[in-house]
């Protein structure tokens, strides 16, 4: 029949696997197992956009997971749409030409450079606005005329991260505005706005993410009845993120053969998480800071060492005494073609 296409649907897992993570889909059941047959597609690119998009991004096929589209392709993929239209990255995606893809892929490198200035910069204001306002506050609410539809939803998360609270960033319009909110797991954020309906234009999301638009007559009662909402259900509470330790193991645990084991576990991802693992009184042989506020360390258990990154915890350097306890995941770093184990520290402390 006329328009008809011979399609194979496994010539779409790569772009499955890459759908699936970047839209932070639980990687469980069925999408575990899509996303698993997928990143053996993507580790092998026939498909020109995204071999583009990985060498461009300075990957190597063979290495790509789940960690990779989330955390290096999927943010260039999102980039076109969060500053303009997704056209780019629909063009790269669907390009027939090499020389048309590489084109594409350097233009979305350089929309996601933008993209990620533009964060830092709209996050450094609203997190003065936080300050401002204070942060025994139980939820967190700021706006701002300049503040760009497409970065609003990754600001909040930084606002959550980093203070542990609700977190609604707003841009404001002429008439009506519009927010993303991000959210912790003893608060539901889209609860509190079903509590908010008679106020907004439309709203959606779930427990721990939500978006809404709001006249602006309605914005200061809105914030009134969140900030009302969010104090009277967190009443009382120690808000402090928590987590969830798979096992206590000892450091000369840490090796190629657990390595090889944890890989059987994955793709890891939300609602997959990589194992967490304890393991106390480690040896500091070495500690500084590296990158925007990382801790880089060296670990040891007395006979052998460990590298070490702790992302945003670069004020513990110059602090740290002989011996800390460490919760972590184990990954490979490579280096100049050298692969490494490196601990992922999620926290520490000094111990007992």
């Amino acid at each position: 029949a006329r328009g008809k296409v011979d399609l194979d649907e496994e010539d779409l897992l790569d772009l499955v696997a890459v759908g699936t993570v970047a839209d932070l889909a639980p990687l469980l059941g069925e999408n575990r197992a899509l996303v698993r047959r997928g990143l053996e597609k993507l580790n092998q690119p026939q498909r020109l956009g995204l071999q583009a998009l990985i060498s461009q991004a300075g990957v190597r096929p063979g290495q790509i997971t789940a960690t990779t589209i989330g955390y290096v392709l999927g943010p260039r993929l999102n980039a076109a749409g969060r500053l303009d239209t997704a056209m780019a990255s629909y063009n790269l995606l669907t390009s027939p030409s090499p020389a048309e893809a590489r084109s594409l892929a350097l233009e979305l490198e350089e929309v996601n450079r933008e993209r990620q200035r533009l964060t830092v910069d709209t996050f450094e204001r609203a997190r003065e606005q936080v300050l401002a306002i204070g942060e025994e506050e139980r939820l967190f609410f700021v706006a701002a005329e300049d503040y760009l539809p497409g970065i609003v939803g990754l600001v909040a998360q930084r606002l959550t991260d980093e203070f542990y609270r609700p977190s609604v960033v707003v841009e404001l319009g002429e008439e009506t505005s519009r927010a993303s909110c991000r959210s912790i797991p003893e608060f539901n954020i889209t609860a509190a706005l079903d509590q908010c309906r008679d106020l907004l234009v439309r709203y959606g999301g779930h427990a721990a993410a939500a978006g809404f638009t709001v006249t602006n007559a309605n914005l200061e009662p809105l914030q009134q009845r969140l900030r009302q909402i969010a104090s009277r259900q967190l009443e009382g509470l120690e808000l402090l993120p928590t987590l969830s330790i798979d096992a206590e193991v000892d450091l000369s645990e840490m090796n190629w053969a657990t390595h090889a084991l944890l890989e059987q576990l994955e793709p890891f991802g939300y609602a997959n998480p990589a194992p967490l693992f304890l393991s106390r009184e480690v040896i500091v042989r070495d500690a500084r800071v590296v990158g925007e506020r990382h801790l880089k360390m060296t670990l040891s258990d007395g006979r052998a060492v460990w590298d070490a990154i702790a992302f945003r915890q670069g004020e513990w350097a110059g602090k740290l005494p002989r011996r800390i306890d460490v919760v972590y995941t184990l990954e490979v770093n490579e280096w100049n073609e050298e692969k490494r184990l490196q601990l992922n520290v999620k926290d520490l402390r000094p111990s007992a």
